[in-house]
């Protein structure tokens, strides 16, 4: 089945080998952009795994109404069966956050401060009705889920994994066209060598196979340089960035599973792009014969 791409020298010689193609080049550099277009995806999809993940039984509680009502709300919420553990929030550390927005005017002005606590409920619990009785006891208090406020990011990291897969599509297109537009080249390029062979009594398929094996390699070829570059490229941005990415969430930046998905990736594009070449040659064989 697969003879085709191991030919006898005989016929190999039967088509000069032409050291300046350019399809690996225009595999390679696509390979090249495909992996780093993937990574990022992934990295994303991770990044919203991870933050649905650490997000989830975790609730937020502020407290605009005073220490007094703050101290209550904190009491409520420890004594209530769905909560495991309430973490208040220093208040050194709410001014820190404000000064990194406001910059050094944060010091200066008197700003009234809510009092703010990270709430961990138990497995199964349901904090809505917790949040009615919380504020229903305590008006300034409001008790919000991680989720809710997680929303719009989640949706944009969403949104910006959907534009990867586009791009991704549309590379794969791109790759395509010009394996296509490089095997018509080849074609052409050898149409003398070909004609004869086929006066000879070469059948389509023994032709078809000659152009497609050198399609082939190329796209191979192109796709294991471009996906070595990719790979040296990702590992040099990736380190540096583990330490900031990282605190998203417990998780790495790729998984396993995902490093598998960058490693198939070179293949299934050669493959992808030998098919469609091999379709293209069919019919402009079938045109020409």
């Amino acid at each position: 089945m697969m003879a085709w791409l191991f030919p006898t020298p005989a016929l190999r010689r039967l088509l000069p080998d032409q050291r300046r193609r350019p399809a690996p080049w225009i595999v390679g550099l696509m390979t090249f952009v495909s992996l780093i277009v993937g990574a990022a995806g992934l990295s994303v999809l991770g990044a919203v795994d991870d933050l649905q993940t650490s997000s989830a039984g975790r609730w937020s509680l502020q407290v605009a109404g005073g220490k007094a009502d703050a101290a209550r709300a904190r009491q409520i919420l420890a004594a209530a069966p769905e909560v495991s553990a309430v973490a208040p929030v220093p208040e050194a550390e709410v001014r820190a956050t404000l000064r990194s927005w406001l910059g050094p005017a944060a010091d200066t002005m008197d700003l009234p401060l809510p009092a703010l606590a990270d709430v961990s409920l138990r497995e199964g619990a349901k904090g809505e009705a917790l949040a009615l009785r919380l504020q229903s006891a305590v008006p300034s208090a409001r008790l919000t889920p991680y989720a809710q406020e997680l929303g719009p990011l989640l949706g944009s990291l969403r949104g910006l994994s959907l534009l990867v897969l586009g791009l991704l599509v549309v590379l794969a297109v791109a790759l395509a066209a010009a394996v296509t537009l490089s095997a018509r080249a080849t074609l052409e390029s050898n149409r003398a060598t070909l004609d004869v062979f086929h006066g000879i009594g070469a059948t389509e398929a023994q032709l078809l196979g000659l152009v497609q094996r050198r399609i082939a390699l190329d796209a191979l070829a192109g796709g294991v340089a471009g996906g070595v570059a990719a790979a040296l490229v990702l590992a040099l941005a990736l380190v540096p960035a583990r330490s900031f990415l990282g605190q998203i969430g417990p998780g790495g930046l790729l998984s396993a599973r995902d490093l598998l998905i960058l490693a198939l990736l070179p293949v299934i594009q050669a493959l992808f792009a030998t098919l469609v070449a091999r379709r293209a040659l069919r019919q402009a064989l079938a045109q020409s014969l």
